[in-house]
């Protein structure tokens, strides 16, 4: 075997050895770690706020919540809604196409319409 071809046998070694390291790190990288419950910390997440999550409605509804015309048509007033919090987050998760109102289900998780909902009923709601 020539010189040369021993070094292109000992660059294929090498390069193989490599990616054969690279592997076994990236199976390490991802393995999950174990660990008795009791040992780990509990983290909160912080959570959007209602008011955070709002955004995704105030192209149509306003930054206040008063509706009017917009993008899908003509949106309600939510300060005076008369839906219950479960019907807001019946209307939230799957709209109201007929009245331009999209579906947030998939786009938003079950805590973050729920936590809308209270919002939109609590936070947005006109003061008597």
């Amino acid at each position: 075997m020539s010189k040369s071809e021993t070094t292109n046998v000992r660059r294929g070694y090498a390069k193989a050895a490599l990616c054969a390291a690279l592997s076994l790190l990236s199976i390490a990288i991802e393995a999950p770690a174990f660990a008795d419950d009791d040992d780990r910390p509990v983290i909160v997440v912080p959570r959007a706020s209602g008011r955070d999550l709002f955004q995704n409605c105030v192209l149509c509804h306003k930054y206040d919540g008063r509706g009017g015309p917009s993008e899908g048509g003509f949106a309600a007033d939510l300060r005076v809604t008369k839906l219950t919090r479960e019907e807001v987050i019946l209307t939230i998760t799957n709209g109201r196409m007929q009245k331009g109102m999209p579906a947030f289900k998939g786009i938003l998780d079950d805590s973050k319409i729920e936590t809308l909902a209270t919002f939109i009923k609590e936070e947005l709601k006109l003061k008597e």
